[in-house]
């Protein structure tokens, strides 16, 4: 959009008086915002048919009446991968406009690749049963040395948020990872803690023990500080101020820092930090931990690439989520779930094999659940 049309919607946003002109020229804006909003909706509506509603009749129904389709659980497998934005009648007055349209447009090219996905995977069940190794091991005898090549030198841990059983895990998987490597300097970047304390801060510096209070995002990442205590220094990549500025809701369920077009942001910073701490530790190995959203080789924008010095590490509760294709298309098959007592851990017997990649991981690990 040209910068005139921001400044009008801005100058109105904020109640100033217009000229007749610029009334006039706000009004071409409108329409232009309309006509781009149907063309958007348009497209993806019928790649929604397509892709996510085809067998789901409640859905096409609830199609007709946005409101409730936008409440509708009818959206899985994708409604955490490709988050559409509620049309703009639907928006909240707090909510970017913009923001909203450029989020649906870049989420319309994820929506042909996810059905693209989909029908890889439909047509390579059988092979993907004969590659796939399936083991079930006690959660506290995992040792994730042997799960990681010795090649890897960036090891993205994608995890299904608020699982204690989780945490340990990732704790357990640093400090085993130190432990038979102790030769090698380690480092940790997550998403769970901010990437500075204070605004003239530059990111992709270690946080301090006696910053880490205020810098994790949540009470539950206090493991963190065993890392720091083990001398592996902890590199905050969450932009803070990123989200604050982004809480208006888009969807019924998500923000816009949530959404494709937060996510592509987000994680571009985030991996401006990444190459600037690999670059300026060339011999360490970078643990980086967020959620599987960001590290899915299959997800928007993802962190992750293949490559013989990667590695995607997916940690779940109790089964595979449908949100992403892989889970979406095996929800059928006893493996991608965990038994009462064991996890259950899914490797490729190919590294190289094109199925380790289009499925978006390397190594899953699937945790019984557990009360919390």
């Amino acid at each position: 959009m040209p910068p005139i049309y921001k400044f009008l919607l801005f100058f109105l946003a904020m109640g100033c008086p217009l000229g007749v002109h610029a009334q006039k020229a706000v009004k071409h804006v409108g329409k232009a915002l309309a006509a781009q909003e149907r063309n958007f909706q348009s497209v993806i509506s019928s790649h929604m048919d397509r892709a996510v509603l085809r067998a789901s009749y409640a859905a096409r129904l609830a199609r007709s009446n946005w409101e409730a389709y936008l409440k509708s659980d009818q959206m899985i497998p994708f409604r955490n991968m490709v988050t559409l934005s509620a049309p703009l009648k639907y928006l909240p007055s707090r909510a970017d406009q913009i923001f909203a349209l450029r989020n649906d447009k870049l989420a319309l090219p994820w929506f042909e690749t996810i059905e693209k996905d989909l029908l890889f995977l439909q047509d390579h069940r059988a092979a993907i049963r004969r590659e796939l190794q399936v083991s079930h091991v006690d959660p506290a005898r995992l040792y994730y040395p042997d799960l990681i090549p010795a090649s890897a030198r960036k090891i993205y841990v994608g995890e299904e948020h608020h699982q204690p059983a989780i945490y340990r895990a990732f704790e357990q998987m640093v400090l085993q990872y130190q432990a038979a490597h102790p030769e090698k300097k380690i480092m940790v970047l997550t998403e769970f803690v901010s990437d500075r304390l204070l605004p003239w801060q530059l990111p992709g510096k270690p946080v301090g023990r006696l910053e880490m209070p205020w810098r994790r995002n949540d009470k539950d990442f206090t493991f963190f500080n065993h890392f720091l205590r083990a001398g592996i220094e902890v590199i905050g990549l969450e932009n803070t101020a990123y989200i604050k500025e982004h809480e208006a809701l888009i969807t019924p369920s998500d923000c816009e820092a949530e959404s494709v077009c937060g996510m592509q942001e987000r994680n571009a910073h985030w991996r401006r930090i990444i190459s600037y701490v690999a670059d300026k530790n060339p011999q360490a190995v970078l643990f980086i931990y967020t959620g599987s959203m960001h590290s899915h080789y299959r997800a928007p924008f993802s962190l992750a690439t293949p490559s013989p010095q990667n590695i995607v590490f997916q940690l779940e509760s109790q089964q595979l989520g449908l949100d992403m294709p892989f889970g979406f298309v095996m929800q059928q098959e006893p493996f991608v779930r965990a038994s009462v007592q064991s996890a259950t851990v899914l490797t490729w017997k190919d590294q190289t094999s094109v199925l380790r990649t289009r499925s978006g991981f390397d190594v899953v690990v699937i945790f019984p659940g557990e009360n919390k």
